[in-house]
């Protein structure tokens, strides 16, 4: 196969357009059509990102030899699946540890329980918190990288501001079904379209 046919075969498979994969390599689309048709060959550091991308080796890309999308080297993809729902977990978490923290405190008289109370709910709430951001490590391609952080900066920022208005309204339970529809909306749209991080199993 040659390189054109492989890169065609692998944007096919991951589900993106054209327009999609040269904004990923900020490239223009007449550069993906032309090293599909093989026109044109990407510079090495084109080819490195999409070994990056696509989870496969330069050597495949570029040694025709491989001949079948069966040779195609599964570069960790345990971990991958493993990665992916370590991030689906901890979103989970911090939604569920932000559910607890907007819960009112126990009427105890005692400061130093009302303290307990205050590092029970506090705790697990930033350590969840510092696991999500733990998690953007695995996207390895720094632009991607560097819009993922953005992208959930503002998750985080949304999920806060329901904190605080069930905490103030004491509306408990409304606050509670926001946290679940906004964590849905982020695990099962955001983060495939636009974090490169697909949360679920694809159909083969």
């Amino acid at each position: 196969m040659t390189f054109g046919e492989k890169l065609l075969n692998l944007r096919k498979r991951n589900g993106y357009s054209q327009e999609e994969l040269a904004e990923k390599l900020d490239v223009s689309r007449q550069a993906i059509s032309r090293w599909e048709m093989g026109t044109a060959i990407p510079d090495s550091q084109n080819v490195l990102h999409l070994s990056k991308l696509f989870q496969v080796s330069t050597d495949y890309l570029l040694n025709d030899d491989y001949e079948s999308d069966n040779d195609i080297p599964k570069v960790k993809e345990n971990n991958k699946i493993l990665q992916m729902n370590l991030c689906k977990i901890a979103i989970i978490a911090q939604v569920a540890f932000l559910n607890v923290a907007m819960q009112p405190f126990q009427e105890i008289q005692t400061p130093s329980m009302h303290t307990l109370e205050l590092f029970i709910k506090i705790v697990p709430l930033v350590a969840s918190s510092i696991w999500m951001a733990f998690n953007l490590k695995y996207e390895k391609d720094e632009i991607q990288y560097r819009k993922n952080v953005k992208i959930e900066l503002r998750y985080c920022m949304i999920q806060a501001g329901v904190f605080l208005f069930g905490y103030f309204s004491k509306l408990y339970w409304i606050a509670t079904l926001l946290f679940i529809i906004i964590a849905l909306i982020y695990i099962l749209w955001i983060n495939p379209k636009y974090m490169n991080r697909c949360m679920t199993r694809r159909n083969k």
